[in-house]
């Protein structure tokens, strides 16, 4: 089975807000970084995702598109907002057998645009979708102003048993389930097999390995990198410092959270990455980009810290070296150790505005918990990787091939991602880190600042903000 259409990864970003709201006011104030990652964004259904926040914003202001096929002129009526490719599929196949209930799909824009509209209506008091995509660590702050409902009462918990324990943790608080888990993006190594070959570089199973296939590709061809560093794109790092149990976050809900960036574990993952950017063994180019891709597709770049929709979103690009990639697990910072990471996904709340909350939980369910969703939502144009088990678990889906990757299955290697992710707890300010990442990375990539400098600059202003919003910060 060849699958080459876009996997759901980070949505791409607009404008983003600034400082200026209280623990009382974040409610959906969520916004992705301009990683256009797994599913944390389904990206636009065209060959590459959108690079700038032009585009996004161009997005924002493009008419609604609006699918309504009811069974019934009694249905009760509810509204869907999301913008993964050819999920009006799932739609329609609800509304054909839910014949009591009508879905209406919109997409506002991918990303930050429909943040900013949810916001919009909920200050107003109408106008929120019933159910909306929202991606993992988006959802915590729509959490805490209590703008998402608690989908327990209306039977979520039969379907926990149903997804990877990290995904189901992510949308959990307690006891509450303030969504469905959706899809998600899996972390893995793909790799240049022909030009790692060529230099006898064997794909290292350690970040030490990591390291020295980095210096002795460095030495057999200069102009090469092992693969590039993304300052910039803060989802990616933080996935990264997750694998490596340097996560900087702590929280569990309401106005405590604990933020540390400058620790022994996060100062020991910047000073790794550092040593192999000052050896310029690591390139500092934007991921997701046409840049990165032409890396990749030339030899400069041998491998992808990549997400399991990296493939799809690179294959478009990819001329020369088409056929000679290969996906094998992360590396390990301890030695036999099997720890993934995650980059991007979405999951489904039900907004309290909702006037039909029941039929709308029913719909996010469903959407999320069912074969006969995910058999159409697996597919183009939607292609979305599953936290679902039963499709995670089947060995046809983790067989499919892509052009990219010639007759080999990387979908083992994701698959096997999977389930042995960390799951993290997101603060609930990933719009304002997200928007000040951009900045104070931004010296890393050309070299005017460190890695561990650019941790201590981000500290401070990532606590600075949570005090100013009224947060009791620890670090």
């Amino acid at each position: 089975m060849n699958v080459t259409s876009l996997r759901h990864r980070p949505a791409p970003r607009g404008p983003r807000f600034t400082a200026g709201r209280t623990v009382a006011g974040l409610a959906g104030v969520a916004a992705a970084s301009l990683l256009a990652a797994a599913c944390g964004t389904s990206g636009p259904s065209s060959s590459a995702p959108p690079s700038s926040s032009a585009k996004a914003s161009a997005s924002a202001s493009a008419s609604a598109s609006v699918l309504v096929s009811c069974k019934s002129s009694t249905a009760t009526k509810i509204t869907f907002w999301a913008w993964v490719p050819g999920i009006a599929r799932a739609v329609t196949a609800f509304n054909n057998s839910h014949p009591s209930i009508c879905v209406t799909l919109e997409d506002v824009g991918a990303g930050s645009p429909q943040y900013v509209a949810i916001t919009d209506a909920l200050k107003a008091g109408t106008g929120a979708p019933d159910v909306a995509e929202v991606e993992f660590d988006e959802l915590p702050s729509f959490e805490i102003t209590h703008d998402v409902l608690n989908l327990v009462p209306y039977g979520a918990n039969k379907y926990k048993s149903d997804f990877v324990p990290w995904a189901w943790q992510e949308v959990s608080q307690g006891s509450a389930v303030y969504a469905m888990p959706g899809d998600a993006g899996p972390m893995a190594f793909y790799y240049n097999s022909a030009l790692l070959a060529k230099y006898h570089i064997t794909p290292p199973t350690t970040y030490a390995q990591f390291a020295t296939a980095a210096a002795a590709l460095k030495k057999a061809d200069p102009s090469a990198y092992i693969t590039n560093f993304s300052a910039t794109d803060l989802q990616w790092v933080l996935s990264l410092m997750a694998q490596d149990n340097a996560w900087p976050f702590t929280y569990t809900g309401g106005s405590k959270v604990g933020i540390n960036w400058t620790g022994a574990a996060q100062t020991a993952f910047a000073n790794y990455w550092q040593n192999l950017i000052n050896a310029k063994e690591v390139n500092g180019t934007t991921d997701v980009s046409a840049t990165s891709f032409a890396d990749m597709d030339k030899g400069i770049d041998a491998s992808w810290l990549s997400s399991a929709w990296g493939p799809s979103y690179f294959a478009p690009d990819a001329k020369a070296t088409v056929g000679d990639w290969r996906a094998a697990a992360l590396p390990q910072w301890t030695a036999g150790a099997n720890v993934a990471a995650n980059w991007g996904g979405s999951t489904y709340p039900v907004f309290k505005q909702s006037a039909h909350p029941a039929a709308a939980a029913e719909f996010s369910e469903w959407l999320n918990a069912t074969d006969a969703s995910w058999n159409i939502t697996k597919t183009a144009p939607s292609s979305l990787f599953p936290t679902y088990l039963p499709l995670l678990n089947s060995s046809s889906y983790k067989d499919i091939t892509v052009p990219i990757s010639g007759s080999s299955h990387p979908d083992q290697a994701f698959t096997a991602a999977a389930s042995s992710i960390k799951g993290v707890p997101w603060p609930p300010f990933m719009t304002e880190a997200l928007t000040q990442a951009n900045t104070v990375f931004a010296g890393v990539l050309d070299g005017k600042t460190t890695l561990l400098q650019a941790f201590k600059n981000f500290q401070n202003v990532l606590v600075s903000y949570a005090k100013a919003q009224g947060f009791t910060v620890s670090g």
